[in-house]
């Protein structure tokens, strides 16, 4: 009996090292996006929570950027629709698109509480920080005091995460 067990114990074992470094070698998931920070148009927040981003095609050259969508409901569809998606019908939101080096190529606000609606700025976001490391894009971007576009009164403040889409 004690044989009976002993060899069921070392088959155990044979069984389950070739599974080991299998597991050890498989890649680690991409983890989800994190998005903390404010964009507030009128004295309101937007609440964005969510996050989706994604390699990008910028030119007709073929150069390669990255395009990262934040909203307050989750952002479906491609990610490019986001350009000129109605705050009114999907929801605040920021459609940003990065160069490779991190500097700001296109930046699209849309805030269900803005008079405007949807508007584009470049110059009035900074970008604090960024980084692709591997499949994931890390930012801050933000303005440096409050802004204003038309009627509307504005300030981003945003640090996002996010594994880019394949």
């Amino acid at each position: 009996m004690l044989r009976t067990f002993r060899n069921c114990v070392v088959s155990a074992f044979l069984l389950a090292v070739p599974v080991l470094p299998a597991a050890a070698a498989e890649p680690k998931a991409a983890g989800p996006g994190k998005v903390s920070g404010t964009f507030v148009v009128g004295g309101k927040d937007a609440g964005l929570k969510h996050i989706r981003a994604g390699r990008v095609k910028l030119d007709e050259q073929g150069t390669m950027g990255y395009a990262a969508v934040l909203s307050a409901r989750p952002a479906e569809g491609e990610l490019s629709q986001w350009q000129t998606e109605d705050p009114a019908k999907k929801g605040s939101f920021i459609y940003v698109v990065f160069e490779p080096s991190g500097a700001i190529w296109i930046v699209e606000l849309g805030h269900a509480n803005a008079k405007t609606g949807r508007f584009g700025v470049i110059l009035e976001v900074k970008v604090e920080s960024f980084k692709v490391t591997g499949d994931r894009l890390a930012a801050h971007i933000r303005t440096v005091r409050e802004q204003s576009f038309g009627e509307d009164i504005f300030t981003v403040d945003l640090t996002f995460d996010a594994p880019l889409e394949k």
